[in-house]
């Protein structure tokens, strides 16, 4: 049986930036995951990870984007500068984390725009609008706020311990670690725990398992730009993995 979303009103919320629809953004993602490890060259990467950039510009992550533009230079710089000496062993473990890191940054920020851009209940509606299986639904949005919860209880046990003068930072992890490690993880872990069930059954609360119609209060629909970039991601996945299996290295 479909489960079709009914709309009753759309919030109209100031934004500094384009909103994509859910779709748009695990669409991008999941392309975008595909592109990475089709290529090897930093021109390769580079140009990805500017594509991501712009995306993010108009997405309303604009702090994120330059952000991670800076993590990402200074990681090709930091590539470049000890590139000489990678016969010792521990620049070569600093250079493979550096390579890691800077590969899946562009997936990282795809990740953390779909998270910070989009409310649940969004989330929720493009669910129902694609046809998921609805235990698959009440799974992911179960997922999808749980990353969020955590963020904040992250947040939270940082102000704890702070105010018990045990702060995360460089100078305690050096000085104290144990005593640093067990505040901060401990109560994270204990949280965790207790987050997961109590979604779980908030979900169940508000009826996400219900099989008649649902309502949303965003309007959830493909708009021209999520067309576009839809289509010009897509595109040029074509022609590059084409490209890869036609041989050429990119």
């Amino acid at each position: 049986m479909s489960n079709p979303v009914h709309f009753s009103y759309q919030l109209k919320t100031q934004s500094r930036g384009l909103t994509f629809d859910p779709r748009t953004k695990i669409l991008l993602l999941i392309e975008m995951d595909i592109l990475l490890f089709l290529g090897r060259s930093i021109r390769y990467e580079s140009g990805l990870f500017l594509l991501c950039v712009l995306i993010l510009f108009i997405g309303e992550q604009r702090r994120t984007a330059l952000k991670c533009a800076g993590i990402f230079f200074l990681f090709v710089l930091t590539q470049q500068i000890i590139a000489p000496y990678l016969m010792n062993p521990f620049v070569s473990l600093v250079h493979f984390i550096v390579v890691i890191v800077r590969k899946v940054l562009p997936a990282f920020m795809l990740a953390k725009w779909l998270i910070a851009t989009t409310d649940v209940s969004e989330f929720v509606a493009a669910m129902w609008k694609c046809k998921i299986p609805q235990n698959i639904i009440v799974t992911t949005s179960v997922v999808f706020r749980c990353f969020l919860t955590i963020r904040e209880e992250w947040k939270a046990i940082q102000t704890a311990m702070q105010m018990r003068g045990i702060a995360l930072n460089l100078r305690n992890m050096i000085t104290k670690p144990s005593e640093t490690i067990i505040h901060l993880l401990v109560p994270l872990f204990i949280s965790v725990l207790n987050i997961s069930d109590e979604l779980a059954a908030a979900a169940l609360c508000r009826g996400l398992d219900n099989p008649g119609p649902h309502t949303c209060m965003r309007e959830v629909h493909f708009r021209w730009y999520d067309v576009g970039i839809v289509s010009v991601i897509t595109a040029a996945l074509a022609v590059i993995s084409m490209l890869v299996i036609k041989g050429d290295h990119l």
